[in-house]
């Protein structure tokens, strides 16, 4: 029995052998050419099928099929696609988040729990991440890094999950930002990330790291391009399971906010997640369009949200008056021309960075204080967050970290 069922108590059902998982004709015929995604069990056996692929690179057969899939079902009418009726002679999901959620299983269960490292276990009651999933239309600076040094400087323990940048971006990652800018290693071992998260309330995971993880070895070592990792790398971070009760989660233009808050309401149901309160956000600028980005925006349009709390979902805007602030223009979104992403990003962790680019990653912390219970007012959780990025508390914090897990 693998890690996650028996933190929940549950026995296994998934236990075909790889030659058996997988019916490549019928992924393609009923589900890809139409945008029909596939049902929890036949995405985990995709997931299963990749994961044995990433552990045998000489089966090249098997690694171009599975990233064939991953690449192909990562598409935006076939996150959109909901069933209606029809039949078309087997099972079929009701929409997309059993496809989200079977491939992430398997990740977790034949990946994650498998691995040399396992998962993270912090001694501390619970740990959160922002990860977003990149590839979006709007180049920002590293928000969900930057809230999350905010949100461990007021003790709020933060577990950050992210990469370097890939095809999308090309310049500054998550992974990127905390090595070369902060000077923190990236994929430091997994005891002292742990002792980070219990002593300064910060820790950081790298996906490429195969102590934990094998599947994004598909995109960032094999080939730069948009792949089913972009939602599965947010999803599959690391930390224990049980630990990961609130988070926030940014999300591109592929996917509606509310098929990934489903698809976490499948992954608990199932017993591999523990979420007990997360928000699900896409940021927008002056339209509500294709363009946008994968983190609470404070410009005119604001952020769509989807909110899972204790099994329950409701979709909502938040608009920057929530957070007692005027909306920022979008020039003040993304980096002026000429300056590098981490140095933007590094400005505003310093409070040096113009009012409405520091006002943009508080907004984002704030959210953090919010599901950490610092405030049930999303207008005293901005200025929590405020005053801890401001005092110079959060550069601090980066350089605790720092010390502790240098990366030369």
């Amino acid at each position: 029995m693998s890690i996650v069922r028996r933190i929940f108590g549950l026995t296994g059902f998934f236990q075909k052998r790889r030659e058996d998982v997988i019916d490549a004709k019928h992924f393609m015929k009923d589900h890809k050419t139409v945008n029909i995604p596939l049902s929890f069990d036949e995405a985990y056996s995709l997931g299963d099928y990749a994961v044995y692929a990433c552990r045998n690179l000489s089966d090249q057969q098997t690694m171009l099929q599975s990233f064939a899939f991953l690449v192909g079902f990562h598409d935006r009418h076939l996150y959109a696609w909901q069933r209606n009726g029809e039949v078309i002679g087997h099972d079929l999901p009701k929409n997309s988040a059993e496809q989200i959620a079977g491939i992430c299983a398997a990740i977790f269960d034949k990946d994650i729990a498998k691995s040399e490292s396992g998962f993270l276990q912090p001694n501390v009651p619970f740990a959160m991440d922002n990860c977003g999933m990149g590839g979006d239309r709007t180049v920002t600076a590293n928000i969900s890094t930057v809230a999350a040094f905010i949100a461990s400087a007021a003790g709020i323990p933060m577990c950050k999950h992210g990469s370097p940048a890939n095809a999308d971006k090309g310049e500054c990652g998550s992974s990127n930002f905390v090595e070369d800018f902060c000077g923190i290693k990236s994929n430091a071992h997994k005891r002292d990330v742990e002792r980070c998260v219990e002593l300064l309330s910060f820790g950081y995971t790298e996906a490429l790291d195969t102590r934990f993880k094998l599947i994004h070895m598909q995109t960032h070592k094999l080939a730069n391009m948009p792949h089913m990792n972009d939602v599965i790398g947010p999803i599959t971070n690391p930390l224990l399971p049980r630990l990961m009760t609130r988070r926030v989660m940014g999300v591109n233009h592929l996917i509606p906010p509310k098929i990934l808050a489903e698809a976490y309401r499948i992954l608990n149901e199932r017993g591999f997640t523990n979420l007990q309160h997360g928000l699900f956000i896409r940021g927008f600028t002056n339209s509500r369009t294709e363009g946008g980005m994968d983190e609470l925006s404070i410009c005119e349009m604001g952020t769509q949200v989807a909110e899972l709390k204790d099994g329950e979902i409701r979709e909502y805007w938040l608009k920057p008056e929530d957070f007692g602030i005027s909306p920022i223009p979008v020039e003040f979104v993304s980096p002026s021309a000429g300056v590098r992403k981490g140095d933007f990003s590094m400005s505003i962790l310093k409070g040096e960075a113009p009012e409405p680019c520091l006002q943009m990653a508080i907004a984002n912390a704030a959210l953090l204080f919010w599901l950490a219970g610092k405030s049930a007012c999303l207008k005293e959780c901005y200025l929590m967050a405020r005053d801890a990025l401001m005092s110079g508390r959060a550069y601090e914090r980066m350089l605790e970290v720092r010390k502790m897990l240098p990366a030369k």
